[in-house]
């Protein structure tokens, strides 16, 4: 019963991390809809202040293409690291094992949030840089740098709920090496 708790919560993690990093790499602004493709933008042709905001959205995603290696990095640490535990190290790191998973949750949670209203905020500077609202525009994509930001920091989060689990669960799985040699 306690190994299929410990697994529902590895499951768990793994289910926080995979789409996060997934997700990371569609282009900025695309709606995950197949069937709704977004029209390319010129962004040598908006204002200059819009231009700057794009170097500030380009910038966050260097970033966060950063940050995705490290969570699969450490996604995979985290398989190797619950792959070495007995069944007795399970049981024992289970409730702390939660506590981190429901973290990555909530902030998940939290990304997800923020996913929604940068796509409302990426239709509406559609509309209106279609229009030539240049300051609604300017806005508009001010609004999705900061959401963007706020992503990025959730995200940096995210890696340090990754290294607590893997600190929770190494040490543990080294005694366990430990063990098997003495």
């Amino acid at each position: 019963m306690n190994q299929r708790l410990l697994m529902f919560l590895i499951v768990a993690l793994l289910t926080v991390s995979a789409p996060l990093t997934a997700a990371a790499f569609a282009p900025d602004g695309e709606k995950h809809d197949a069937n709704k493709p977004r029209p390319s933008l010129d962004w040598k042709a908006y204002p200059a202040d819009i231009q700057a905001l794009k170097v500030q959205l380009d910038s966050i995603r260097d970033q966060q293409k950063g940050l995705f290696a490290q969570m699969k990095d450490q996604h995979d640490q985290i398989r190797e690291a619950r792959k070495s535990l007995s069944e007795t190290q399970r049981k024992s790191l289970k409730k702390d094992a939660r506590g981190i998973v429901e973290q990555m949750k909530t902030v998940r949670d939290s990304i997800h949030a923020l996913r929604d209203q940068k796509r409302a905020n990426w239709d509406k500077f559609h509309t209106h840089s279609r229009d030539k609202q240049w300051n609604e525009a300017k806005n508009d994509l001010q609004a999705i740098v900061n959401q963007k930001q706020q992503i990025l920091d959730n995200q940096r989060n995210i890696l340090k709920l990754q290294q607590q689990l893997i600190s929770l669960l190494k040490p543990t799985a080294g005694m366990h090496d430990h063990a098997k040699q003495g």
